[in-house]
């Protein structure tokens, strides 16, 4: 996703912002951090590696996007990169005056600046702002005249990022280009990082378009409609699996073609379109149609795996073809399902 070869960090700032909530302290930094050379590769591993897919997202307000704090510190460090202290500082601060949630941890917040970071198929100069807040032991290794000690301490592991955001010098005009994970987080915890403190939604791409629609259809094929009773374990899995086939095998998404090739019921296909009208919170307007990220299919493919769990005794996995399971109950009362197959690997 990111291209090194050119990789410059123009700046860079550390502060330590704990849980105001928890009278925990805001230290920060009066200068900028230095480092050498095998640093700076360090650092880019803790950079890269924290971002595994192009998930977009833009600084918004409900009222006016220059309302939003995040996006005019952006603003300022983008005209002005030689006064990045100050600006990191007060991004230290914004996020200092958030955490006010009891489950907030405190940790180092790590602030850079890069000039022409390579993303996919652009490059711009882009704010990098990681927070860490798990600590990774490690062992290293002390030699003292004849003999060598061994011993450990607490540090940021350069391989785990916990909480990250990357801001690009692109669209300003609508908030930006941002990438922004939580690893530690997710559902309404998430929301302190994404929400509280950056003010960002997703922006509408082929790749959030195409995410957010899969995740839709599964929740309308597992919870929709399996709250009338309307469909049995198999019934779903095939509808999951003609999902999944769709997706894989066409270059863009048509609401009206997936639904009558998926659901083959003019009355669920209606309900399908309902379903996603109602839920469409970022306005990604799926009537409209959009082409096919087969990076995001790649990437939720998992949403579709498709495993019959029975007791605990065993687990099937159905790839397609409901016809070649049978569901049925015994004399005893016991349920049973009966497999038909042409050949055994």
């Amino acid at each position: 996703m990111f291209n090194n070869t050119h990789l410059a960090i123009n700046s860079a700032a550390v502060h330590f912002v704990g849980n105001k909530l928890k009278d925990d302290e805001l230290k920060l930094s009066t200068e900028l951090s230095s480092f050498d050379e095998p640093t700076l590769q360090i650092l880019w591993r803790y950079v890269s590696g924290g971002f595994k897919a192009p998930d977009f997202y833009q600084f918004t307000h409900v009222a006016d996007l220059e309302m939003n704090n995040m996006f005019k510190m952006a603003e300022r460090i983008f005209s002005n990169q030689d006064d990045f202290l100050k600006p990191s500082q007060d991004i230290a601060k914004l996020l200092f005056d958030c955490s006010q949630h009891p489950q907030i941890k405190s940790g180092e917040l790590i602030v850079m600046y890069f000039k022409k970071l390579h993303c996919d198929d652009f490059s711009a100069d882009a704010i990098g702002i990681f927070k860490s807040e798990k600590k990774e032991p490690f062992l290293f290794t002390q030699e003292d005249d004849s003999i060598i000690d061994i011993h450990s301490f607490q540090g940021i592991s350069p391989t785990k990022v916990d909480k990250a955001c990357l801001i690009f010098n692109q669209a300003k005009e609508d908030g930006y280009q941002v990438l922004a994970v939580d690893n530690l987080n997710k559902g309404e915890e998430a929301k302190f990082w994404f929400e509280d403190f950056l003010k960002i939604k997703p922006r509408s791409t082929q790749f959030s378009k195409t995410t957010e629609i899969i995740s839709l259809t599964k929740d309308f094929i597992l919870n929709d409609l399996d709250s009338d009773s309307l469909l049995d374990k198999t019934e779903q899995m095939d509808l999951l699996n003609k999902s999944a086939s769709f997706f894989k095998e066409n270059d863009s998404f048509d609401q009206e073609e997936f639904a009558v090739e998926v659901f083959e019921d003019k009355a669920v296909a209606d309900r399908f379109r309902s379903y996603t009208l109602e839920r469409d919170s970022n306005d990604f307007n799926f009537e409209e149609g959009f082409d096919i990220s087969q990076q995001a299919v790649k990437q939720k493919q998992r949403v579709f795996k498709s495993v019959l769990k029975l007791d605990k005794n065993f687990s099937v996995y159905i790839h397609g073809n409901k016809e070649m399971i049978e569901k049925g109950v015994d004399e005893s009362g016991r349920k049973y399902y009966k497999l038909y197959f042409d050949e055994e690997n």
